[in-house]
């Protein structure tokens, strides 16, 4: 095995469970962390939380930190691109002294286990209790990618690391089985199951509660976590998914005269955006944003450009609010900010809202240049 340099020294009072969840962009990893953290505290156990994603601005942070716990944030890439920042995330919350860290990877991003599960092992095995890594999986995309029955706007290149993280996931976890029929998640469990045979496959609804237990369960056990190294993982064709999405991540201050309807505003910018997008003929990775007011917020995604969006939360007349804007689209960035910033405009004219744009970023992710690799797993003692 190759000698790799430990990034730095870690310190906790007693060993912590840490719980990475991937997925494709959209598979509902927020919620499902969510879910999972209210049931450790339920519990009794302490938590700790660690988001990514390839810049700041995010809708995941904003969501989790209504849980109360200790939370982290790692930008700029993803965690296997960013190691040293993971480090120093983890760091941040284990000065809480959790008994569980969880960790939410990029929705793009593939090859964890050779390059985030178990360089951890090997680093801090001593203190870490890795559990089995869970790659959640969103209904439309098996019916586009793995059961071929509805078309996709996305390139090859795009479903190859789709795919590359069900090979590598430890427990695959069907998610918003809520949306199905029982006959449609048992036919999805079944096509997951011959794409990756003697993997357990569950069926969870993260927002609504079924199967969590469960997975929890399987979670807290000492079974193997990052056993299924990538043996094959063609870099070029991963970066090249990767470089097909534009991102955008914006902050948004709106502004009423006196007053605006906010859900209205909401279901008026998701429509202008998903028109927008498909004017151009492109695909939503995972479209999501966060509007906030006081105490109160309301929350939207899309996961598919011709999907109905889902609206999470209650939020009516008022004043004023932020809007967190969060867009992975097959579109060349510039022009994903130019339609961005279109909608909001009109949106908020809609509803007789001035809106300021804060900040708003948007850009392609670099290719992916992990300073760790293990090609084979590290075991614990």
């Amino acid at each position: 095995m190759v000698e790799f340099v430990k990034p730095k020294e870690l310190k906790a009072q007693k060993q912590v469970r840490v719980i990475f969840t991937g997925g494709f962009l959209g598979a509902g990893k927020t919620t499902a962390l969510g879910a999972i953290a209210r049931r450790l505290l339920q519990k009794g156990l302490t938590v700790g939380l660690v988001t990514n994603d390839q810049a700041a601005n995010l809708v995941d942070t904003a969501i989790v930190k209504e849980l109360g716990v200790p939370v982290a944030e790692v930008a700029g890439g993803c965690f296997c691109c960013r190691f040293s920042d993971l480090v120093d995330a983890t760091e941040q919350v284990l000065a809480n002294n959790p008994d569980v860290l969880l960790g939410e990877p990029v929705g793009s991003c593939t090859d964890l286990a050779a390059t985030v599960v178990n360089p951890l092992k090997l680093f801090y095995g001593d203190i870490f209790r890795i559990a089995p890594f869970s790659v959640l999986v969103d209904p439309l995309r098996v019916r586009e990618l793995v059961l071929k029955e509805t078309p996709s706007r996305f390139p090859e290149e795009v479903a190859y690391i789709f795919k590359k993280q069900l090979e590598e996931a430890d427990i695959i976890v069907l998610n918003k089985v809520d949306t199905l029929t029982t006959d449609e998640a048992d036919k999805m469990v079944n096509a997951l199951k011959e794409l990756q045979p003697n993997k357990p496959v569950l069926k969870v609804s993260a927002l609504r509660g079924d199967g969590v237990d469960d997975w929890l369960q399987m979670l807290m056990s000492d079974a193997p976590a990052g056993s299924h190294i990538l043996r094959d993982i063609d870099y070029d064709t991963y970066a090249k998914g990767e470089a097909v999405l534009g991102w955008l991540n914006a902050t948004v201050r709106l502004v009423g005269s006196p007053v605006f309807n906010a859900r209205q505003f909401a279901e008026i910018l998701m429509k202008e955006l998903q028109t927008a997008i498909n004017a151009q003929n492109a695909e939503v990775a995972h479209l999501k944003f966060l509007l906030t007011s006081g105490t109160q917020s309301l929350r939207a995604h899309l996961t598919k450009t011709d999907a109905e969006p889902n609206f999470v939360g209650e939020l009516g007349e008022v004043s004023e609010a932020t809007l967190v804007l969060n867009a992975r689209v097959a579109l060349q960035p510039d022009v994903l900010g130019g339609l961005a910033s279109q909608a909001v405009l009109k949106a908020s004219k809609s509803v007789n809202a001035e809106a300021e744009i804060l900040s708003l970023q948007s850009f392609s992710p670099p290719y992916p240049r992990p300073p760790y690799r293990l090609s084979e797993p590290v075991a614990i003692g």
